[in-house]
């Protein structure tokens, strides 16, 4: 489990919201409500994502998202060099694509030599083509693309945030004549694949010309998801204290609250990401430099009071007592825990993460586990069967339950007037 809120740093940071003790009560639910990504989890299931969605028997030509340099233009740089060759149907010269693609990982920076978390989405997608050298081409030369034959051009990066990177790729590979042509024939199709992304992002990508189809692992919990009619609350917080950035709310203000083992976007609001170092007023970001993995440390799990504390979120600590919980391995109580959750209306990640404070992984295994016990739909709509258990957990939890002091005396707080 990743205790973020037990953190010294986390502690020191917490403290810095002190204009109100509102204001600190919202910061630590802002804390709890960030879901948090680990570097196998992100590989495995990018990996599985990429392997799924995209058809077994057509190659693939993977492109790692990354920053591509500015121009004047108004497309980018094309992916592939291109040079007039005699067609020998139409007799004219057109423009053909050829040579290698554009680098994977490229610093645009050459002072600092700062690389992103393309390094690491270029390790995931290399390894996949390894395994997989006949399916899967990772930055193919355009001679490769047309002897192999490749049917898909896959767009492979670890979030979505605002969408801007995937667009500006997809950009400069339709600033190819050849990618045009092989599109307009329908010999290719375009994909972009994610661990996560925003429904802001989501829907930019798709929106493109290319018409792509846009896949994610996990949707991306935010600000304007999370917290319901609380929403306008957490949002104020973030700009009162973000009030020295531009973009109090993160890039295009997403305001997104997930955080990778290898770094935090910049989609997430600013009081997590940026700091403020003059004047009267100083601001220590979370994140400095939006570097994540110093904060999250991993420690031995005590499943009873992760288990009694989101019961106790809940408002029903009865069902501890009912014998077929109290039996159940922990597997199979955390499946409870999200059959539970889902019947009072809270489903999204960072909802259920508040009530059971664990990995991204393990509150999709609970959830799968109660898909599988046909607790819940794949929708996350309650079946008769998970309506059922709840009946029974709560007849066997009210029939064994003993309120914490039942010789407390009783005082009325109200008089009603006698008849």
């Amino acid at each position: 489990m990743y205790q973020l809120k037990e953190q010294e740093e986390t502690k020191l940071w917490l403290s810095q919201f002190d204009h109100c003790a509102k204001d600190l009560e919202l910061a630590e639910q802002l804390v709890d409500s960030i879901l948090y990504c680990t570097l196998s989890e992100f590989k495995n299931n990018l990996i599985k994502l990429i392997k799924t969605k995209l058809p077994l028997r057509q190659p693939s030509a993977l492109f790692i998202e990354r920053e591509l340099q500015s121009t004047k233009a108004t497309l980018p740089p094309p992916i592939y060099k291109q040079k007039k060759t005699l067609n020998p149907i139409s007799k004219k010269k057109h423009k053909r694509a050829h040579g290698a693609a554009i680098q994977a990982i490229k610093s645009l920076r050459y002072t600092s030599q700062d690389i992103g978390s393309e390094a690491l989405t270029a390790h995931v997608a290399s390894t996949l083509c390894r395994k997989n050298d006949r399916r899967f081409l990772l930055h193919p030369t355009a001679e490769n693309v047309r002897n192999s034959k490749v049917r898909n051009f896959v767009i492979v990066t670890d979030f979505i945030g605002s969408g801007d990177r995937a667009r500006t790729l997809l950009d400069a590979m339709w600033n190819v004549a050849s990618i045009r042509s092989w599109h307009s024939g329908k010999f290719i199709k375009f994909w972009v694949m994610a661990y996560s992304g925003t429904d802001i992002g989501v829907h930019n990508v798709r929106s493109h010309r290319f018409s792509p189809n846009v896949h994610i692992v996990n949707e991306c919990p935010t600000l304007f998801n999370s917290f319901g009619e609380g929403k306008d609350e957490m949002i104020e917080l973030c700009k009162k204290y973000g009030y020295f950035s531009k973009d109090p709310l993160g890039w295009k203000k997403t305001a997104a609250l997930l955080a990778f083992e290898h770094g935090a976007p910049n989609n997430m609001p600013a009081i997590f990401v940026s700091g403020k170092s003059r004047g009267a007023k100083k601001w220590t970001p979370l994140f400095p430099k939006r570097v994540t993995e110093t904060l999250w440390r991993t420690a031995e799990v005590d499943m009873s009071e992760v288990i009694s504390h989101a019961l106790d979120e809940l408002n029903i600590p009865e069902i501890s007592k009912s014998p077929r919980f109290r039996r159940s391995n922990t597997k199979d109580k955390s499946a409870f825990i999200i059959l539970l959750a889902h019947a009072q209306g809270k489903r999204r990640l960072a909802e259920l993460r508040r009530v059971l404070p664990l990995s991204l992984d393990v509150l999709i295994s609970a959830k799968d586990r109660a898909v599988s016990r046909g607790w819940l739909t794949r929708s996350g709509a309650l079946t008769l069967a998970g309506h059922k258990a709840i009946r029974l957990l709560r007849r066997q939890g009210r029939k064994n339950f003993v309120a914490p002091d039942p010789f407390a005396s009783y005082y009325p707080t109200q008089l009603r007037a006698p008849l």
